[in-house]
């Protein structure tokens, strides 16, 4: 049920498994990942399910300054610029056009957008974009406490989402920085601000890297029941 394509864009490799049969009055729709880890795994496990049937996109190459959507300099000189903004240009101009032109099966308009830590975070905030191609969000393990994503990552009147799945490691409120050791707060706080769309959040056992395909998937599992559902 799936071709693999792989290609290079720039500084930037995309891995692309399509669903080779396709309802073209009811396409699947694109996932569109970033820090994905093992997207192989990933896509075994989810061209298993033919009941919720979706095309996957890994990008890999991007810098971690590329999932920053603003500095925040009195952290350091690793958040000290941010290249979010021209980053989520690129994507949403040339990579996912890029994408869907590889596919050879139906696929929708709108897409979804999982991420991984910091790519969690730039999710979140891509999904709230006024011009935002994405209608579902999958951020799992988060960097929410990055300062002032709330009001970052909030959605202005014209965005409507469908679907948001937020994820954090049990364990990940007991290690690393004070600031880091916010990140099951911040995520909870997240959760609160979206109204009017399904959403869930997760709370998963083990610290920040515990078992990142398998967090991955349980959120691309549920937002795929969510999209086939309604």
């Amino acid at each position: 049920m799936m071709i693999g394509h792989r290609c290079n864009f720039g500084p930037y490799e995309l891995t692309l498994y399509q669903w080779e049969a396709g309802n073209v009055e009811n396409p699947p729709p694109l996932i569109v990942g970033h820090y994905l880890e093992d997207p192989d795994s990933l896509w075994q496990q989810l061209s298993k399910d033919d009941q919720h049937p979706c095309h996957l996109a890994a990008i890999t190459g991007v810098s971690e300054s590329e999932f920053l959507p603003y500095p925040c300099p009195k952290l350091g000189e690793r958040f000290s610029s941010a290249q979010g903004p021209e980053y989520y240009h690129k994507l949403t101009t040339i990579l996912i056009p890029t994408l869907k032109a590889l596919l050879s099966a139906p696929v929708a308009p709108a897409s979804i957008i999982a991420g991984y830590s910091l790519a969690g975070l730039f999710a979140l905030w891509a999904a709230a974009q006024a011009d935002s191609p994405f209608e579902r969000v999958i951020s799992c393990s988060g960097s929410l406490w990055y300062p002032g994503v709330l009001a970052a990552i909030a959605l202005p009147p014209e965005r409507a989402l469908r679907s948001v799945y937020l994820s954090v490691g049990a364990k990940e409120k007991n290690s690393g920085s004070k600031m880091f050791r916010e990140v099951e707060r911040c995520t909870r706080e997240a959760y609160e601000c979206y109204q009017d769309c399904a959403k869930t959040l997760v709370l998963n056992p083990g610290g920040h890297f515990t078992q990142v395909t398998e967090r991955l998937y349980q959120g691309i599992a549920w937002t795929l029941q969510e999209w086939h559902r309604t």
